[in-house]
């Protein structure tokens, strides 16, 4: 299995063990399962009843040509394909995958894709086949590539979103896997995965991180699911320590809102970025251990703090706080300085007591830069 890139820009995170702590009832996985032609598949991707999301595309490129090309060969020859795993939407009735995104993407480009298909290198045993597209087959290679029996694994629409979750965890694993937020991206299609988005665009929050941190497997939108699920469902009674299940909560959470209620969210979230960044200009989110540091990358645990911290002041406290950013900033250069404080954004940064350790010190720290 490849690693998923780590962005240079953004620290890598030390979350420490994080177990499941509400275990789910197994009565509620529904699973239908088929064993079908792979031509049949290929139907449903002709027809949009899968869903290659557009947000996906810049995760399709992820295979190279070759890797590409040998699938196909693999299944001239044959050979059998792993499972592939879809979660069917409630609204839509489209399968959003879970497993199998490349290999999806791959029958698309050589099959479909009507302008520059695939064009087959670097084959390993049938080098004939070599510099040919799909419509340069012969009919008993298409014959053989749609007879090719695959099996299809679906959730059922009725799972709950949680329980696709944990699922889509567990058999996400073979070849490049999806990032947890693709898989949020995925259970959360519709409204949830639109908002998000547009947070991810708005200029405050590219303001406020640099524009540093990459839209590539949605980073980007990870940070802001972060933001969301302490925003909204608190860091303390109702954080147990999952932090992927506890964002996931969140994303799924905002089916139930309504567009007032979006834009208000949306409207705090805007008005956190740019209070932080008139703050801390282009260098907020980064640890700093006194004023003549060198700039120190993104750090997702001082972004969740920070974000949600600031987004919970009224208006006029967050103008005293710019008023005073000079105090606040030696504050916070103190704060990284604390021992305790420093290990609960760096290592173990999901456990519920880290995260309730920074959140109530950065949150001391800013009302009493407001009331001096």
């Amino acid at each position: 299995m490849e690693e998923i890139e780590n962005n240079k820009e953004i620290e890598k995170e030390d979350r420490g063990d994080e177990n499941i702590t509400k275990p789910f009832d197994p009565s509620k996985i529904d699973v239908d399962i088929q064993v079908v032609n792979l031509g049949l598949l290929i139907d449903m991707l002709k027809e949009g009843e899968i869903d290659l999301n557009p947000d996906f595309q810049r995760s399709s490129d992820l295979w190279s040509p070759i890797q590409k090309s040998r699938l196909i060969e693999s299944i001239l020859l044959g050979l059998p394909l792993p499972s592939f795993y879809f979660s069917e939407d409630k609204e839509t009735k489209k399968l959003s995958v879970i497993d199998g995104l490349q290999r999806l993407c791959t029958l698309k480009d050589f099959i479909l894709k009507e302008n520059f298909p695939l064009k087959l290198e670097g084959l390993q045993f049938l080098k004939q086949f070599d510099n040919k597209t799909y419509r340069e087959l012969e009919r008993p290679e298409i014959k053989r590539i749609n007879s090719l029996k695959v099996v299809l694994n679906t959730l059922r629409k009725d799972t709950p979103a949680n329980v696709k979750y944990v699922i889509f965890q567990r058999v996400n694993t073979a070849g490049i896997p999806l990032t947890p937020q693709e898989m949020r991206h995925a259970l959360n299609q519709g409204r949830p995965a639109e908002f998000v988005k547009e947070l991810a665009e708005m200029e405050e929050f590219l303001l406020a991180t640099d524009r540093k941190i990459s839209t590539k497997r949605m980073e980007d939108r990870d940070f802001v699911n972060r933001f969301l699920a302490f925003f909204l469902l608190g860091y303390d009674e109702n954080y147990e320590g999952e932090l992927d299940g506890f964002m996931q909560t969140a994303m799924s959470s905002l089916s139930e809102k309504d567009e007032k209620e979006l834009q208000e969210i949306k409207t705090t979230f805007g008005k956190s970025m740019r209070t932080i960044y008139n703050i801390f200009d282009n260098d907020a989110f980064r640890k700093r251990y006194n004023k003549d540091d060198s700039r120190n990358v993104l750090s997702k645990s001082i972004f969740d703090t920070l974000s949600v911290n600031i987004a919970k002041l009224s208006d006029e406290e967050q103008k005293s706080l710019i008023q005073h950013k000079e105090a606040f900033i030696n504050e916070m250069i103190k704060l990284f300085n604390n021992s305790e404080f420093n290990k609960a954004i760096t290592t173990g940064t999901a456990k519920r007591n880290a995260v309730k350790c920074r959140f109530e010190e950065v949150k001391k720290i800013i009302y009493k830069t407001i009331r001096e």
